[in-house]
């Protein structure tokens, strides 16, 4: 899919953060200042109070509450907190529309459930993948930023397909938010694979029909994506009457990728969904 064209520069992808640019430098040395990294988190008290309330979420499972960075990079590494620093940087940084904890509540189930259906069926990194789902949807809050009657159009959107979506999109405002949230993840350094896996989500039949090359990385992250904003969907929409048959079209093409049957993917489906509903 091309990048963003010509036609949206009026959509301001937020720089990075002086204090992440350092955090990113420091890490490079051959061996890292961890304390001086951990200081230069807490000179930011938004950033700092983010990190803290993401590390004692439940996702990470630690029992005892973490109440310093310190502490956090001695129970998860360096390399962890570094990729959690990141991520709420880059939420901070898309704040400047209001609050949006439902966006932000389902970018990190899709996240939780790319990064497990990683674990499962790859060996591809649970943190870049976690990344992946957390940003996958990241332009539209851009989009909602310099076109605020986006997100009526996002309701009217509801139930199309991801092709439908981008094209809709690039008719009325000459970029798609699948390639603002790639641009997004190019501009903060997330990684190619994971940048191209983004902007590839309209696209992925053609994708998983291309043969098979270096990209191998980047169609794996894809299929993990796709079948998580899947599961993610149905839980969100656990009392609607689904029509499976529409449902498995779609994500078929992702299954046959990766030799998985449509059974054995409705059992895995259900006991997801199954384990969501029972965590509210």
């Amino acid at each position: 899919m091309p990048p963003v064209s010509e036609q949206s520069t009026s959509y301001v992808i937020p720089a990075r953060p002086e204090v992440l640019i350092s955090i990113t430098e420091a890490l490079r040395l051959q061996d890292p200042d961890i304390k001086g990294i951990c200081n230069l988190i807490k000179q930011d008290v938004a950033l700092y109070s983010s990190v803290i309330a993401t590390v004692n979420s439940a996702y990470f499972g630690i029992r005892a509450e973490v109440t310093s960075v310190e502490r956090a990079v001695s129970l998860l590494g360096i390399k962890r907190v570094f990729n959690i620093v990141q991520l709420a940087a880059l939420k901070n940084s898309l704040s400047a529309v209001g609050p949006m904890e439902r966006f932000w509540d389902t970018a990190t189930e899709v996240a939780r459930i790319t990064a497990a259906l990683a674990n499962q069926f790859t060996n591809l990194d649970p943190d870049e993948t976690y990344t992946l789902g957390m940003l996958h949807d990241s332009g539209i809050p851009l989009l909602m930023q310099a076109k605020p009657e986006f997100k009526d159009k996002l309701r009217e959107l509801n139930g199309a397909s991801l092709i439908e979506i981008h094209e809709k999109e690039l008719a009325l405002y000459g970029v798609s938010h699948f390639q603002l949230s790639a641009e997004l993840a190019r501009k903060w350094h997330i990684g190619e694979s994971t940048a191209e896996a983004i902007s590839r989500q309209p696209s992925y039949e053609a994708t998983f029909s291309e043969p098979a090359d270096e990209k191998e990385e980047m169609r794996l992250k894809l299929c993990m994506l796709l079948l998580a904003r899947d599961i993610s969907d149905a839980y969100r929409h656990f009392w609607r009457i689904p029509d499976p048959k529409e449902d498995l079209i779609r994500i078929m093409p992702v299954l046959n990728f990766l030799g998985i049957s449509d059974f054995d993917y409705a059992d895995l489906k259900e006991d997801i969904v199954n384990t969501l509903s029972l965590q509210q």
